[in-house]
């Protein structure tokens, strides 16, 4: 599933492309992934764009007083074409090369100025949302701050680690009630960039430990935006591209290879139902 840096890549190529275009026309194929009466849709009609924005791992469109709400999920992707453009974000087996629509394509976006945006799933666990302010703060409510916003400051980090202190420090990352948009990834290469084990319980962390956590975790998510995010089989971003920052991966996705830092072996244990993957020399 995306993360917070991917998502943030999409969303910025389709801001690049959508903002103050307005959908002339909504073809929803799948009422699970979209439902969405005639009468509805009207309200996402000819309204000009405001920005493509991310909250979490979800993308944004915003119509001013309505907004279209996109989770892609396992397999969902967003592709955009136009005569000058093709840009795609999100799970690439059915990719932007290809012919559109396809079996997998779930909604179809029309715009004024040219051009269609395609909402395909392969699995349709991802889903399309059209909601007024009231039901947009409905679905958003249960998120956290988001970890490159000003609100995510030291007195905030510190403060929500205090209420989860029998909790271990993964688990707590991956809490989107307080901190909207870290996965997998990114919490595990955190609390390696500041040298913590992810089974570590909470209340075991001593001040320093939890100031260097909370400046890795933005390091580490602004470098992966930088590199326009992390791609393994299933992700590229709008522009059809994999993000490059794989390269750069320490611990993910790398277990029983060397560690880059000691040369020791990155381990892989199941913590909280999830593959944690860690470096048990220089964590501790």
């Amino acid at each position: 599933m995306p993360e917070l840096p991917e998502v943030e890549t999409i969303v910025r190529d389709l801001n690049s492309q959508l903002k103050n275009k307005k959908i002339i026309a909504i073809e929803s194929r799948d009422k699970k992934v979209f439902g969405l009466a005639a009468r509805p849709s009207r309200r996402a009609l000819n309204k000009p764009i405001k920005a493509v924005r991310r909250r979490g791992k979800m993308i944004i469109i915003d119509l001013g007083v309505n907004y279209l709400l996109f989770h892609l999920k396992m397999t969902g992707q967003l592709v955009f074409k136009s005569k000058s453009a093709i840009i795609a974000g999100g799970h690439p087996l059915v990719g932007q090369g290809g012919k559109l629509p396809n079996k997998f394509t779930r909604v179809i976006f029309k715009f004024n100025q040219g051009g269609k945006l395609y909402f395909n799933d392969l699995r349709r666990f991802g889903w399309v949302r059209l909601v007024d302010k009231k039901g947009y703060s409905a679905l958003t409510a249960h998120l956290g701050v988001e970890p490159l916003s000003r609100g995510f400051s030291p007195e905030f980090f510190k403060k929500f680690l205090s209420r989860k202190p029998n909790t271990t420090v993964k688990q707590a990352l991956l809490d989107q009630r307080y901190l909207a948009g870290i996965g997998n990834i990114y919490a595990d290469e955190s609390l390696f960039a500041a040298r913590l084990k992810p089974f570590r319980r909470v209340k075991t962390l001593k001040p320093a430990e939890i100031n260097r956590l909370r400046l890795a975790i933005t390091r580490i998510l602004k470098s992966a935006i930088k590199r326009r995010g992390t791609s393994f089989s299933d992700y590229v971003d709008a522009g059809g591209e994999t993000g490059n920052f794989v390269k750069y991966l320490k611990v993910y996705g790398r277990a029983g290879e060397k560690c880059k830092s000691c040369g020791g072996s990155v381990k892989k244990i199941k913590l909280g139902g999830r593959g944690t993957h860690w470096c048990s020399s220089c964590q501790k």
